[in-house]
């Protein structure tokens, strides 16, 4: 089953103080016809038409990652509309985004954002740090790649409704610690960078005790700031949501605003879901969920879903839309949010707890749910 990485929604939402300046500016020489720049960082997007390929974005934020995108621009069609391709394919090879650290004055350059350089502080840095995880990464794609290709792709729907996730192999575990052990390095060499903090964001969604170290490294000034409180919090996650450990308690409002706890549901065995209508996959296992709830409901079974829904509308919209019947709340934001608590770095995850508040399984999909929950409620 594929989950969605979640830690850019929750690290975004935390974003609030530590702001710093900054200016992004540039030319694309190739630029040769009007083209819509954006500038997308921490969930913000600035945009501006240019004619003669120059940019400049100002603002403020927490350092971050972000991304410089480059669209022609028609007046009228977008990029929704069949007619936009059809117009732009002579000009596709302008198109593109180019990803970048976002910390101070930044100066992009090049004859298409396919080419650019990136200059300005300590980009020389990160961008060496990134092209070496790059080229990491580009192995590990390469190897996977072979591995399904060695797998059997025969199985029938019911099968592959069972299959879960995939053993790595020996060679992908060897590259997933080599790129886990380049960021734990940068960060020992520099504990007190932003980009340092931001690594061990994603290495959240990595193996836990280098996570851990990561944190343990950064410096007091980088400890001070609101995105290590939530990675801290997160931390604490990975410790409690452990098969026999007491599930941390949380109250959260439905969408008519009554609060609903954890600890109401004692004396019950209760799926703790974490969804989003945004999530794909999510969506695609709701019906599995609302299967194993009818069938356990009279067997002392409840579900409770958490969202982690921007847009309360939408939240509810999809609720409907997939005739979800048990309690839905919907999650806080920042450092008290209960999907960080919870340590869920990708939708959808979930805990189930016992009638005694106890962690008994987690991550359950498919049938596996079904099979647990027939194993547990005899």
């Amino acid at each position: 089953m594929k989950k969605l990485l979640i830690l850019v929604y929750a690290l975004t939402a935390m974003l609030t103080a530590n702001s710093q300046n900054f200016t992004v500016k540039g030319k694309l020489s190739g630029l040769n016809i009007p083209a819509d720049i954006s500038l997308e960082y921490s969930g913000k997007v600035l945009k501006q038409v240019s004619n003669d390929g120059t940019f400049e974005f100002k603002g403020s934020g927490h350092p971050a990652d972000a991304l410089l995108k480059v669209i022609p621009h028609h007046p009228t069609l977008t990029m929704q509309d069949t007619a936009f391709w059809s117009w732009v394919k002579p000009n596709m090879h302008l198109m593109g985004g180019r990803s970048f650290f976002l910390e101070g004055d930044v100066t992009i350059k090049g004859e298409t954002i396919n080419d650019v350089v990136v200059e300005g502080g300590k980009q020389a840095v990160y961008e060496g740090f990134r092209a070496r995880e790059d080229a990491l990464k580009r192995s590990l794609d390469s190897i996977r790649g072979m591995e399904r290709g060695n797998e059997s792709n025969d199985e029938d729907d019911e099968n592959a409704e069972e299959t879960v996730e995939r053993e790595p192999s020996a060679a992908e575990k060897q590259l997933l610690k080599q790129i886990s052990d380049l960021k734990l390095r940068f960060v020992e060499q520099h504990p007190d960078s932003y980009f340092s903090l931001n690594l061990t964001g994603e290495q959240s969604n990595g193996d836990v005790p280098t996570f851990n170290r990561m944190l343990d490294l950064l410096s007091e000034r980088m400890r001070k700031t609101s995105v290590y409180a939530g990675l801290k919090s997160m931390s604490a996650g990975f410790s409690m949501k452990k098969i026999g450990n007491a599930a941390k308690n949380f109250t959260l409002n439905t969408a008519e605003g009554t609060p609903v706890s954890l600890a109401s549901y004692k004396g019950k065995y209760v799926l703790v879901d974490f969804w989003a209508s945004w999530c794909g996959p999510c969506r695609a296992e709701n019906p599995n969920v609302l299967r194993a709830y009818n069938q356990f409901k009279s067997r002392n079974f409840e579900v409770l879903s958490i969202s982690v829904d921007a847009k309360k509308e939408e939240w509810i919209k999809a609720v409907k839309e997939d005739k979800l019947p048990w309690t839905q709340v919907l999650d806080l934001k920042g450092n008290n949010s209960t999907a960080t608590a919870y340590a869920v770095t990708g939708i959808p995850d979930n805990v189930l707890v016992d009638p005694n508040g106890i962690i008994i399984a987690t991550n359950l999909r498919g049938k596996q749910l079904e099979k647990t929950l027939e194993k547990m409620l005899k």
